[in-house]
């Protein structure tokens, strides 16, 4: 867990989705994120003070509209998803979400990439969400800024074999305070 909405606002984009539906871990025919796949292979932005900004906005919007209409994430975002929820509210959050998305994008200095959110089909039904296109060049940026991250990585030492691999427990065993487990 994380105290800021820096990472929030990241976590929750189509951004850092493309790359956990690229890289999931399965279990039977079903896809997972897990910590070692999705999340510790994600190239993370640098930090750009911004997202905090519109990370707290979306977190605010996306809460108030679950307590006003006593429901969960999952019928939020059905109703997010459905094209004929043309609710202000929902209308709202999908327009954060774009502003979201483009702020992510911009703090990998990714200035000159074209969304193009829209309703579209995918394996999960109709989502709102990037372009197929936008979706290939994300995923394209995400590899390169991988492969350089952990060429510096190597160079820097950072992956000797002979050390082993670091274990998934080492790095979540902090406990969360609870500010943190407030953002999610």
């Amino acid at each position: 867990a994380f105290g800021t909405f820096k990472n929030f606002s990241v976590l929750q984009s189509s951004i850092h989705e493309v790359w956990a539906k690229w890289n999931p871990s399965t279990m039977k025919s079903d896809t997972r994120y897990t910590i070692a796949s999705c999340f510790l292979t994600f190239p993370m932005p640098y930090d750009n003070d911004i997202l905090e900004i519109v990370g707290e906005n979306y977190y605010q919007h996306r809460n108030n509209i679950m307590q006003t209409n006593h429901e969960g994430l999952t019928k939020l975002y059905n109703r997010f998803h459905f094209p004929e929820d043309t609710s202000k509210d929902i209308q709202r959050l999908r327009d954060m979400h774009i502003e979201l998305d483009r702020s992510v994008a911009n703090a990998y200095n990714w200035n000159d990439l074209e969304l193009e959110h829209g309703f579209r089909e995918t394996q999960q039904g109709i989502r709102f969400t990037i372009s197929e296109e936008a979706r290939r060049e994300v995923l394209q940026r995400l590899l390169k800024l991988n492969h350089e991250r952990y060429a510096e990585e190597v160079t820097q030492g950072l992956h000797n074999k002979k050390k082993g691999k670091r274990s998934i427990k080492s790095i979540s065993s902090s406990k969360p305070s609870n500010s943190e487990l407030k953002l999610f």
